[in-house]
This record gives C-alpha cells, sequence and structure tokens, in this order.
C-alpha cells in the first residue's frame, strides 16, 4: 500500500533563492508563534499551526532525506536552481494539503495585522509555495508528471501587485522601556507592548533597550518583524541599545535595516 513504501517527488528547476526567501519567512512566522504559544489556547491557530509544522517537518522534512542537504549545499554554492528528488512516505500528501491550507490561513492572521505582525507571504512566495506544495500532493496522488517551476510560473502570467501601499505617517509617539533579557521567555511580554502601542496610532514608536543584558535569535526576530510590520504602516521604529546589543545587531548584519541610536552613558 502506498503508506507503506516511500514515493519519489521530483522537482523540477527548483529556484533556489525563492527557497532560501519562503524558508526565512516561514521561519519569521514560526519565532513568532513560538513567542505566542504559551499564552494562546490550546486549539488556536498559533497552536495547531506549529503543530502541523513540526509533524510534517519530524515525518516528511528536511530531517529525512538526504537530498536537503543537496539543495543547501547547493545555496552555499550560489547556484539559481537545481532539479531535487526527496523519498516521502504516502501520507506526505494530506500533510502538505493540509499545510497548505494553514499557511493560507495564518497569512489571513498576518494580512489583519491584529494578532500576528508577521507580514503576509509576498505573491511571489505564494507562488512558490503553492508549487512546491502541489508537486508533492499531484505527484504522490496521481503519479503525474513533474511540473518544472519555470513552466508554473508561465502559467501563472502577469501577477497583480496586491501588496497595499504604505499609510501616512500619523502623529504622536510611544515608547516602551524593556528591562532584562530579551529571549523565548520574554519576547511575549515586548510583543504585547509592542501591539498595545499600535493600537493608539502612533507615527513613532521607540523601544528602550538600555538596560537589557541578553537577546536570543527569537529577540532579534521580533525586532526585524517589528520594523517589517511598521514600516508597511507607516510608523518609525526606533531602538535605543547599549553597546553589547548594537554590537550583536552589527554582528547579525541588521545595523542597517534597524539604525539603532546608543543609550546614554550610565
Amino acid at each position: 500500500m502506498i503508506q507503506d513504501q516511500l514515493v519519489e517527488v521530483h522537482l523540477r528547476g527548483l529556484p533556489i533563492d525563492l527557497w532560501k526567501r519562503a524558508s526565512a519567512h516561514q521561519e519569521a512566522i514560526q519565532r513568532e508563534l513560538e513567542i505566542m504559544r504559551g499564552s494562546e489556547p490550546p486549539d488556536s491557530v498559533p497552536n495547531r499551526l506549529i503543530t502541523l509544522i513540526e509533524g510534517f517537518d519530524a515525518r516528511f522534512g528536511e530531517t529525512s532525506d538526504p537530498a536537503w542537504s543537496e539543495l543547501r549545499a547547493a545555496a552555499d554554492r550560489g547556484e539559481k536552481t537545481m532539479d531535487l528528488t526527496i523519498r516521502v512516505p504516502g501520507p506526505a500528501s494530506g500533510a502538505a494539503s493540509e499545510l497548505a491550507s494553514m499557511l493560507d490561513e495564518v497569512d489571513e492572521y498576518c494580512r489583519a495585522g491584529d494578532h500576528l505582525m508577521t507580514l503576509a507571504t509576498p505573491p511571489e512566495l505564494v507562488a512558490f509555495r503553492e508549487w512546491f506544495l502541489d508537486e508533492f500532493i499531484r505527484q504522490i496522488e496521481g503519479g503525474g508528471e513533474p511540473l518544472p517551476w519555470q513552466e508554473y510560473r508561465g502559467q501563472l502570467g502577469s501577477q497583480p501587485d496586491n501588496s497595499e501601499q504604505p499609510a501616512t505617517p500619523r502623529r504622536g509617539s510611544e515608547t516602551i522601556v524593556f528591562e532584562g533579557s530579551l529571549d523565548l521567555a520574554t519576547a511575549g511580554e515586548l510583543r504585547d507592548s509592542i501591539q498595545a502601542r499600535r493600537a493608539n496610532d502612533p507615527g513613532e514608536i521607540v523601544v528602550d533597550l538600555t538596560n537589557v543584558g541578553f537577546v536570543d535569535s527569537i529577540g532579534i526576530g521580533l525586532l526585524v518583524t517589528t520594523h517589517s510590520r511598521l514600516q508597511e504602516e507607516g510608523v518609525s521604529l526606533q531602538l535605543i541599545v547599549p553597546p553589547r546589543v548594537k554590537e550583536l545587531l552589527r554582528l547579525s548584519g541588521l545595523i542597517e535595516l534597524l539604525r539603532p541610536e546608543d543609550a546614554p552613558e550610565a
């Protein structure tokens, strides 16, 4: 039976840059969902999505086939495209279909901006995601021939630009003073404070991290997500950081993006 055997899925002409961008965007969503996880009901969208993604990755994801290592190596070499063959169990088609529906659902939450600050998936990455997951579904369920990315993209034709224009900057400034560590355990507190300030329609939000001693990848991700969301809304984000945090942002390549101010000397 198909459930008991591995099935080959062939991804022809996989665009490596789009894969990298799509992976980075999904990681940003997962980071924010992880921040929210502890405070949300068990049946909430964040918890349901995390559970599904974890289950999909554990059973059919990048840990289950050496082809993913080949893809990462090709990305490191700077290659543009590659043909990839992945061996997955038959039930992967159902998981891929469910994941596609859930990612569409979470995009709606991102687009609304009320619960998630991560921006909705850009149209080109949505098209890539649909092609990628549909290849799993179509080839496993129907045994169809692989549809190369460029051929799929050509069938789409010209896609309208549905991205919203940045809103007109609003008046007023809101300041958040955050102290201690900025990590998975505390990022939810800062995220909630930022969400509360957004509700006041400010023109600027100042996040004062003068007395923050430690920032992990979750904290860095929250700052980047906040910057992107506020920029889309026409709101300025101003970070005030001590030298140790500024050095971390420099090492992360985020100085030019976030443009933090130096905290006053004690």
